[in-house]
């Protein structure tokens, strides 16, 4: 065997891998309406988003006698919704 095979397939498998991205994610028989999908997901996300910008605010809003304990709670929700989002 020569050494020129192997240096062929690796230009081989670097031009299949370059096809594969150029396709994207989505395989021939994926059937979902793409526009609804990233519609949808957009949506999902941005609610996420809400969600921690709404616990953000109540925690930096909390006060009165139990404030500390009442801010970190929401603190803590919004880091969990925050990882939902990512």
């Amino acid at each position: 065997m020569a050494d020129k095979p192997f240096l062929t397939d690796i230009k081989t498998l670097r031009q299949r891998a370059r096809e594969h991205i150029a396709q994207g994610a989505v395989t021939p028989g994926y059937k979902a309406n793409r526009e609804t999908v990233i519609k949808v997901l957009n949506e999902s996300l941005a609610t996420e988003i809400v969600c921690v910008l709404r616990y953000r605010r109540h925690h930096f809003m909390a006060s009165g006698i139990n404030a500390t304990s009442v801010a970190q709670e929401f603190l803590q929700h919004a880091v969990e919704e925050q990882g939902h989002a990512d």
